[in-house]
């Protein structure tokens, strides 16, 4: 579980947060909409210990993330947007060191490891060094490491990057079976679809501030937009508009 109460951090003037605050439960997929500079990356910082915030509550499985960062990080799986990797380490190397990080047993470990390689169609180059992997298995490589130590909630930021369409369904796959696990899972993606399809309830993010939140259905209502898609309420609850690009380039 997460919960987040009036969360606040400024950088200067700059207030990237606003009093944010919202509750995702076991079992539920949080989708986590916002424009660049919304907000969403600070959030992430925050959640993984990277920034303390000024002001306001983190909770990661009640665990208060300021007052016991290492505790409440060890209930973690980040993927970050980039797949920040060991260029020399293999990915069945990285999955056996994050593996030792999160203490998992080392049998567990290689059997897990074994397992997520061959789901994630790693398997033929799991000890060919990274460095000679293509960005989809590289990005499959991270979502490994994300996931090797079973975590309680896991935090995902632009999952779906550099993944071919079978590879997208892979993750797709284990959304499924996190949910099955009742895992807590947030995805910060700007693939509209993805976040339509796969997320229980989806919160927009503007300027610092959670402008709406709810499943699909609910952000309709809030809008009074009974059959928009997920893009249109987007940019109708943070106040963007269409634009006609007729005669751009004459």
């Amino acid at each position: 579980m997460i919960e987040i109460e009036n969360l606040k951090k400024s950088y200067g003037e700059l207030r990237a947060l606003d009093g944010v605050s919202l509750k995702v439960e076991p079992g539920e997929t949080y989708g986590l909409l916002g424009h660049n500079g919304a907000g969403k990356s600070t959030l992430a910082k925050i959640l993984t210990g990277l920034l303390r915030a000024d002001a306001g509550v983190v909770k990661i499985c009640g665990i208060d993330a300021q007052v016991d960062p290492l505790e409440a990080r060890a209930k973690l799986g980040y993927l970050p947007e980039e797949s920040v990797l060991y260029e020399e380490l293999s990915a069945r190397e990285h999955l056996a060191l994050f593996g030792d990080l999160r203490r998992v047993p080392r049998a567990t470990a290689d059997a897990r490891a074994e397992r997520l390689l061959g789901f994630l169609d790693l398997a033929e180059a799991a000890d060919r060094p990274v460095a000679s992997y293509s960005r989809g298995m590289r990005r499959k490589t991270a979502i490994g490491v994300a996931l090797i130590g079973d975590p309680e909630v896991v935090l995902f930021d632009e999952p779906t990057g550099g993944l071919d369409p079978d590879g997208a369904r892979r993750f797709a796959e284990v959304l499924s079976e996190l949910k099955r696990r009742q895992r807590t899972v947030i995805i910060q993606s700007h693939i509209l679809g993805l976040v339509q399809k796969r997320c229980d309830r989806i919160g927009i993010l503007d300027h610092g501030q959670l402008k709406a939140q709810g499943t699909l259905e609910e952000l309709r209502t809030t809008a009074d937009m009974p059959s928009a898609d997920l893009e249109d309420l987007f940019l109708h609850l943070t106040g963007r508009e269409a634009r006609d690009a007729k005669g751009l380039l004459d």
